[in-house]
C-alpha cells in the first residue's frame, strides 16, 4: 500500500469515517490487497457493525495472520458480536497468548468468558427442564439480575464503556459462584472492581460522557443485586466504598 495511501486511512480511523476506509480500500482490486490493506477494512468493518464481511476478510488472510495477536483480536471481535462465543473465546485466548496482558484482550476474554459460562448454564437448564417436563420459566437462571440497566439505557453513555464496567463486576460474580461467602474476600474482590471503574474515567470524559449521577446509582443498583443474589450481607455504600464518583 502506497504511503499516502495508508496515511489517509489512519485519519479516516481517527476521525471515525470507516465508510471512508471501506469505500477506498474496496476500490482497490482485491489481488492489489496486501495483508495490512486487508485487515484495515476488515477493522473498518467491525466499527460499522459489518461483522460478517469483516470475518470473511480476515479469513482470506488467516494463514499470514496466524502468529498476529491483532489478527486475532479482529477475528474474536467479529465473532463476538455475531454471537459466536466459542469462537470468539478462543480467538482471545490466542490473543492472549500472543500479546499478554493486554487490557482490551483481557477484557473481551472477560466477556466472552461470561457468554460461554451462561450458554452453558442455559444449555444445562434446558436439558433438565426436557428430563423433568418442568416449564423453562420456572428454572432459576444464574445470571436473573440484570446489569447496569439505566447505563445501558442512556445514551449518555458509550455501550462498549458499559460493556467495560460490566466486565469489572462480572469477575465479582465469576468469584461469588465458586461459593466464595468470606466477607473480607467479597470486600476486596468489590474494591479492585470499582478501582478499575475508576479508571475508566478518563476514557468516558474522551467520549463526552462521564460517570456521574445515573451512572453511580446504575453501578449501586447493580452491586446491590449481585450481593443479594448470592446473599452476601454487605451494604452497598461499603461495597462501593473505594468509588471516585
Amino acid at each position: 500500500m502506497e504511503k499516502d495511501t495508508f496515511a489517509q486511512l489512519i485519519i479516516w480511523h481517527q476521525e471515525d469515517e470507516h465508510e471512508k476506509i471501506v469505500d477506498r480500500i474496496m476500490g482497490i482490486p482485491p489481488s492489489d490487497r496486501d495483508y495490512d490493506t486487508v485487515s484495515l477494512l476488515a477493522r473498518a468493518m467491525n466499527n460499522l457493525e459489518r461483522y460478517d464481511e469483516a470475518l470473511q476478510q480476515l479469513l482470506t488472510i488467516a494463514k499470514l495472520g496466524e502468529d498476529d495477536p491483532l489478527w486475532h483480536f479482529r477475528v474474536g471481535y467479529s465473532y463476538y458480536y455475531l454471537e459466536q462465543y466459542e469462537e470468539a473465546l478462543r480467538e482471545f485466548e490466542i490473543t492472549d497468548k500472543l500479546d499478554p496482558e493486554d487490557r482490551d484482550t483481557l477484557t473481551l476474554l472477560d466477556w466472552s468468558r461470561d457468554k460461554v459460562a451462561t450458554l452453558k448454564v442455559m444449555n444445562e437448564q434446558t436439558t433438565v427442564n426436557e428430563a423433568t417436563e418442568v416449564p423453562f420459566e420456572a428454572v432459576v437462571n444464574v445470571v436473573s439480575f440484570e446489569y447496569l440497566k439505566d447505563m445501558y439505557n442512556d445514551g449518555y453513555f458509550p455501550n462498549f464503556l458499559v460493556d467495560k464496567v460490566k466486565a469489572e463486576l462480572v469477575k465479582v460474580v465469576r468469584f461469588l459462584e465458586q461459593g466464595n461467602q468470606d466477607i473480607e474476600e467479597v470486600q476486596s474482590k468489590l474494591d479492585f472492581a470499582i478501582q478499575a471503574i475508576n479508571d475508566l474515567a478518563e476514557e468516558f470524559d474522551e467520549n463526552d460522557s462521564e460517570i456521574e449521577t445515573v451512572a453511580r446509582e446504575s453501578i449501586a443498583q447493580t452491586v446491590e443485586d449481585m450481593l443479594a443474589f448470592f446473599g452476601i450481607e454487605i451494604d452497598t455504600e461499603v461495597a462501593i466504598r473505594e468509588r471516585d464518583w
